[in-house]
């Protein structure tokens, strides 16, 4: 606590509280009572709740027991942590006795205040491991491979539509190359085989006390136990890169075991690992789809009974005979489902084993991250007829997942679905945006009706990136409230929200979250229709934004551990462009210092220090490799700053798709490897690498002194484009006395060199708004999103977006299709400068995980309110600021166990909290920036007044 702080309080806070502060919310590994920990010490974490103000932890006392009664006997025979004296309350580590598989573990915490109040105990919270060793696994991969691809008309038929054969190549387009390559790729659908079933039936005898099934798939599987699904999960598990590791579920079941006979069956589809088709390459297929699964029982007389996967399941060929993430789902309805789960007992064949040469991961892993679920429901606002017959469905929103149907039509009646995010003129689906060229394929599901009743049928296995879907089929005119759309996503919480007075700031925010949820499935991709990838680039640039909309602790972990074993497989120990999988294009080093960016994000707003030593050796290797490629400093291998804008579309069609226009990638690039050297300079130091911080050092100011010669125009201060002048300021390289001049070059570069309108791509918008409204032109960048013009985000709205364009410059104005994506994430990496800046909620990077936050809106004249909320690791931190007339109003909260450091704004003054005149406002520096009214604050929420 500063001079400041200490002068303040009594003056600001005469009644303060000293209500005791209790703590609530309590976390293992970031997650409420979780199932399936492997971390032989986890990290526990709590918030405190008090009404008063200026409220911290002084002190913390945990217990760890074995059983929740000797827990409620107050002892800990796992660990007693005795009173610790630490305002820690987040990611605080287990020291006690080891803990084996499938140990729970109960816990509970006492906090003391800073005013030496010892609160009651928590109520009890518990976590549980998993199967630590891969020796605990008893069950085997078993799968379907015995079973021969579906041969019926219904299923050739679909094969022949869903291939696009408008087939070329860039260089030579000989008709016979055309026709071969046609060839190839009806003979590999060819071959594409089922989903299958595969069941096992079994006798419980005795009643149960607890079962739990750990259970995984290469591929995406559900499991039913006596017919009824075990969970709400889709397309599960997660994907990885299944030679390294795979994903494991643990479901309690034993309320779903009675006594008598029981089935378990698993329905088993392509997903990532079994890929048929996708793009026709070969080398993204593993194998055919495997499974495996261990249901372990515990009777109430103590004895215990285990049923595994192994020789003795039965395999089946499922209702689903097609089951393809890019091209879609064929499901034939005449086949019963139900009875596959439960009473079939005819002509089951033996599961098969995995084949010698199909890759099996080295080691399962908890599926710790969220898994995917239907999220939002979305309800068709239109249904039109084209012009050859069939009905077009508009969803009135560009979004990723699947709709469910309903329909009843006589038995064997092929009802089809295509999907796409645009109409032609003449009101048909164009599918130019979801990439056919590309993969292809067109999306398209098909469902032959079983003619009983109404039929409600919705796909498993696969899913889309659409607006428009064009069903075929149907006699008549199908009900709107007839088909249902559902966003498929990660199910990572929601935790920030933010809205103002200005509608298209609101839109643009509520359209960044649309494309980021479009592209969250257990990675972050960069389209949902066309290529599903997890490029490092798109996600480096997207990172920050995303802790201020969702709960992505343990989503980015994953991640991380995705970009490890990509790197694993690297000669180079580098990572490729792509991360997980097989579809690995040449790396460049501005999308793979995602290594070092991502994890230092995650860092500052989690405070997890462990998985920055985790992942220390990667990052190291990364930047010693990228040091040898670049002799000079100056990176060359860089894809540059993706999908800016040129001054025309005309110019946009004349150039190679994507490259950059403005900025030299060699530039952004290097920008790029300046930041990271001073992130690693910041990591090694933290984690005591003194050696390598001081390395790392020596390097950043040699790429300084680098760039400034090389990129640099000392005239006029001007590192030549928006997202080259962004990207300096963002990463600190101008220093105090420059940044000024440089962020007045930015202002002017927008201003008055493009019309204020942005012009920047992939890298540069991510930093352009918050370069400059944290030096001085607020005015400026709230102005770029008041214009209508081409390139603009209204600009966009015209064109009916619903979610972000990859690229608007390549939109035809004429027909307003593209061959672009029109749900692209990477130009929404600003979002957090809504909460940031507008709102005014900043994380201070000196204390990571909003432990102290720096609050600060900057007002403009197109605003008169804002709100910011996010529920932090700490609690509830909101922002919430209102100008009426000659008055500023803003309210704040900040939680317990934190501070802030409040920048008032100084076009206003006479300010007054609670009715008490505000002193000791003081003049300090603040993130590289001078600012002459700043206080500082502990926990509590209050009310400023200021007027002009």
């Amino acid at each position: 606590m500063n001079l400041v702080f200490k002068f303040l309080i009594p003056l600001i806070l005469p009644m303060t509280s000293v209500a005791a502060i209790h703590p609530v919310d309590l976390r293992c590994e970031y997650l409420p009572n979780p199932i399936g920990i492997h971390s032989p010490k986890p990290r526990l974490s709590w918030k405190l709740a008090s009404e008063g103000r200026n409220q911290r932890q002084s002190a913390y006392e945990i217990l760890v027991a074995s059983s929740l009664e000797i827990l409620n006997e107050g002892k800990g025979d796992l660990w007693e942590s005795g009173e610790t004296k630490s305002d820690q309350s987040h990611l605080v580590e287990y020291n006690g006795k080891p803990l084996s598989s499938r140990q729970t573990s109960f816990w509970k915490v006492r906090t003391r205040s800073a005013d030496g109040e010892m609160s009651d105990w928590s109520k009890p919270a518990n976590w549980e491991m998993g199967l630590l060793h891969q020796s605990d696994w008893k069950a085997d991969w078993i799968g379907g491979a015995s079973i021969e691809p579906n041969r019926d008309q219904e299923t050739e038929e679909w094969r022949e539509a869903i291939l696009y054969d408008k087939l070329q190549t860039r260089k030579v387009k000989p008709i016979e190359l055309d026709a071969e390559r046609k060839r190839q790729r009806q003979e590999m659908l060819a071959e594409v085989k089922p989903a299958v079933v595969l069941r096992k039936s079994f006798a419980i005898e005795k009643p149960v006390s607890k079962a739990l099934l750990y259970s995984s798939a290469l591929g995406f599987y559900e499991i039913y136990l006596n017919g009824t699904k075990i969970s709400d999960r889709v397309l599960d598990p997660g994907q990885t890169d299944y030679e390294s590791r795979a994903l494991y579920n643990i479901d309690r079941v034993d309320e779903k075991i009675g006594e008598g006979e029981q089935t378990l069956a698993i329905l088993l589809g392509e997903g990532w690992y079994g890929q048929s088709h996708g793009f026709f390459a070969s080398r993204l297929r593993y194998g055919d789809p495997l499974a495996i699964a261990q249901l372990e029982i515990e009777y109430e007389d103590g004895s215990k009974e285990t049923i595994v996967t192994d020789s003795s399941w039965g395999v089946k060929e499922s209702p689903i005979s097609i089951s393809n993430l890019y091209s879609g789902e064929v499901y034939d309805a005449r086949i019963n489902l139900e009875d596959l789960v439960t009473s079939d007992d005819s002509d089951w064949g033996p599961a098969s084993a995995p084949n010698d040469d199909q890759p099996l991961p080295k080691t399962l892993e908890p599926q710790l991250v969220a898994p995917c679920r239907k999220t939002r429901e979305i309800r068709p606002v239109a249904i039109t007829q084209s012009e050859n017959g069939k009905w077009i469905v508009d969803m009135g929103q560009n979004f990723a997942g699947w709709v469910s149907i309903s329909l009843e039509a006589e038995r064997g009646t092929i009802v089809d679905l295509r999907f796409s995010e645009q109409l032609d003129r003449s009101g048909d689906l164009h599918v130019g945006s979801i990439g056919s060229a590309a993969t292809g394929v067109y999306q398209h599901d098909r469902y032959i009706c079983s003619g009983v009743g109404i039929e409600t049928w919705e796909p498993r296995f696969t899913f889309h990136g659409f607006r428009y879907v064009e069903i075929a089929g149907l006699e008549s005119k199908p009900e709107l409230d007839s088909i249902t759309g559902y966003l498929i996503r990660s199910d990572v919480p929601t935790i920030g929200a933010f809205e103002s007075s200005d509608p298209i700031l609101d839109r643009v925010h509520e359209t960044i979250k649309w494309t980021y949820e479009s592209n969250l499935q257990s990675i972050p991709t960069d389209c949902p229709h066309r290529e599903k990838c997890g490029w490092l680039g798109d996600a480096h640039n997207t990172v920050e934004m995303t802790f201020y909309n969702y709960d992505m602790f343990q989503f980015w972990r994953k991640y991380i551990r995705d970009i490890q074993t990509s790197s694993d497989k690297q000669k180079s120990g580098i990572p490729e462009a792509i991360a997980p999988g097989r579809r690995v294009p040449p790396g460049t080093f501005d999308w793979a210092v995602a290594t070092v960016f991502i994890p230092w994000f995650h860092y500052l707003y989690t405070g997890d220090a462990r998985l920055l030593e985790e992942h220390y050796p990667y990052m190291k290797r990364f930047m010693e490799v990228s040091r040898s490629d670049a002799g000079n400093w100056i990176v060359s291998d860089a894809l540059g700053d993706w999908c800016d804008q040129p001054d025309s579309i005309d110019r946009s069609m004349k150039q190679k798709d994507g490259s950059p226009f403005h900025t030299s990638p060699k530039l952004s690039a290097t920008l790029h490897f300046y930041f990271a050297s001073e992130l690693m300079e910041r990591m090694a130091s933290l984690l005591g690498k003194e050696k390598d911080a001081n390395e790392f050092a020596k390097w950043k100011t040699a790429l300084s002194k680098v760039i400034e010669d090389a990129f640099f125009n000392k005239r006029n201060s001007n590192f030549g484009s928006q997202t080259a002048n962004a990207l300096a300021i963002a990463y600190g390289l101008p220093s105090m006395d420059q940044v000024g001049d440089v962020a007045n070059m930015l202002a002017y570069d927008v201003s008055l060199e493009n019309g204020g309108k942005f012009n920047v791509g992939a890298h540069g918008a991510t930093y352009l708004y918050k370069a400059l409204t944290d030096h001085g032109h607020t005015n400026v960048a709230y102005n770029i999103f008041q214009q209508t013009e081409y390139p603009s985000f209204q600009y966009m709205f015209s064109l009916g977006g619903t979610t972000l364009f990859e690229n608007m410059s390549r939109v035809d104005p004429e027909t307003g299709t593209t061959s672009k994506s029109l749900s692209h994430p990477f130009h929404g990496g600003f979002d957090n400068w809504f909460y940031e800046s507008v709102a005014g909620i900043r994380i201070d990077p000196e204390k990571p995980a909003f432990k102290r936050m720096i609050l600060n809106p900057q007002l403009t004249d197109n605003l008169q309110h804002a709100t910011g909320k996010v529920d932090t690791p700490y609690g509830l931190a909101s922002s919430s600021w209102k100008i009426q007339g000659d008055t500023f109003l803003w309210k704040v909260e900040i939680p317990v166990n934190t501070s802030a450091r409040l920048i008032l704004p100084e076009e206003f003054g006479n300010y007054v909290e609670s009715g008490d005149a505000v002193s000791g406002i003081g003049k300090q520096v603040v993130l590289n920036r001078e600012y002459e009214k700043v206080i500082e604050l502990g926990s509590g929420t209050y009310s400023f007044i200021g007027t002009r």
